[in-house]
C-alpha cells in the first residue's frame, strides 16, 4: 500500500518533533519550500550537500560493480546510515535497502524522511555498527560503509574490517580518511600508531578528554563514544581488506566527490569477494 502524502503542516509538525536545535547533516527537499538544512547556513550546507552526492554517484557506479549489475532488487546495506539520504536514493533507484545507524535521532530522522518522500522499500534501525551480527540482520549484495570508518578507534579497525567482510556476499563500497603526510598536517593527526596485527596509522581527536555523554551526544559529527579515531594508511587499509577476505580491491578514481589533492586523503574503495 502506497504511505499517505503528508501535507506541508505535518512535515513541519514532523520536523519539529526531531530535535530541530540539532542540526541535519543530510539535505533533503521536501518540498512546500521546506528544506531540511538552509542556503544561509552556511557551516551545514555546503557538507551536508555534498554528502548527498554520493547517493547520485553510486546509481551510476553500483551496476558497474555487482554481480547483479543493477540497481533493481539489489540488497544493500547502509552501515552508518546517518539521516538516511544515501539509503534513500538507492532506493528511490530501485534497491533494497537497510539502514543501520548508532544514534537514535538519526534513525527517527531517517524514518521521517522515508515517509515525506513516499519511499518504502528501505528500512532503519538503530544499532553499533561495530557490533553488527549477520546471525540478526543477514548477509547483502552490496555493503555501503560511507564516512565511517574513520570515525572509529584503533582497537576497532581490524574488527570492523572482519565484520564487512561477514555482512558482504558481492561488493562492499567504502569512503573513508587515510593518514597522508597533507592529512597529518591539516588535521593535527597523531602517531604514528599500529593495531595489534601491524596495520599503521594515525589517531584523530575525537572529543575532548572526560567529555560528557551529553557533549559526545550533541557532537553529531564526531564518534559515538571513542575519544579518538584510527586513520589507517591506505596501504594498511587495503592489506587489511584483503586479510579479511576481499580478493580485489580497487579505487574509484573517477568520477569522484572531491577535488584531486582531497581524494588523495578521502579515497572511495571497492573491495569485491
Amino acid at each position: 500500500m502506497q504511505s499517505r502524502i503528508m501535507n506541508p503542516e505535518e512535515i513541519r509538525t514532523g520536523l519539529e518533533q526531531l530535535e530541530p536545535n540539532i542540526p541535519w547533516a543530510h539535505y533533503f527537499n521536501f518540498g512546500h519550500g521546506i528544506e531540511t538544512v538552509l542556503p544561509q547556513e552556511e557551516k551545514f550546507y555546503k557538507k551536508a550537500v555534498g554528502l548527498g552526492k554520493l547517493g547520485n554517484l553510486l546509481k551510476d557506479v553500483v551496476p558497474l560493480h555487482s554481480r547483479r549489475g543493477s540497481i533493481k532488487n539489489l540488497r544493500l546495506l547502509d552501515l552508518a546510515s546517518a539521516e538516511g539520504v544515501h539509503s534513500i536514493t538507492m532506493a528511490q533507484a530501485g534497491a533494497n535497502v537497510l539502514g543501520i545507524e548508532g544514534r537514535q535521532l538519526y534513525v527517527e530522522r531517517a524514518k521521517f524522511a522515508a515517509n515525506v518522500l513516499g519511499v518504502e522499500n528501505v528500512s532503519f534501525q538503530q544499532g553499533d555498527v561495530r557490533k553488527i551480527n549477520p546471525s540478526e540482520v543477514g548477509t547483502f549484495e552490496f555493503v555501503l560503509f560511507s564516512g565511517i570508518l574513520h570515525h572509529l578507534g584503533q582497537s576497532d579497525f581490524e574488527g570492523m574490517l572482519k565484520t564487512l567482510a561477514s555482512l558482504t556476499e558481492d561488493t562492499l563500497f567504502i569512503y573513508t580518511h587515510v593518514s597522508t603526510p597533507e592529512s597529518i598536517e591539516r588535521f593535527r593527526l597523531n602517531g604514528p600508531v599500529k593495531t595489534d596485527s601491524g596495520y599503521q596509522g594515525y589517531l584523530f581527536r575525537e572529543h575532548k578528554d572526560n567529555a560528557s555523554e551529553e557533549e559526545k551526544y550533541r557532537k553529531v559529527r564526531a564518534s559515538l563514544d571513542n575519544t579518538f579515531s584510527f586513520w589507517a594508511k591506505e596501504k594498511s587499509l587495503i592489506d587489511a581488506l584483503l586479510a579479511v577476505g576481499f580478493k580485489v580491491i580497487s579505487k574509484l578514481i573517477t568520477p569522484h566527490l572531491f577535488g584531486w589533492d582531497e581524494a588523495l586523503y578521502r579515497p572511495l574503495i571497492i573491495a569485491r569477494k
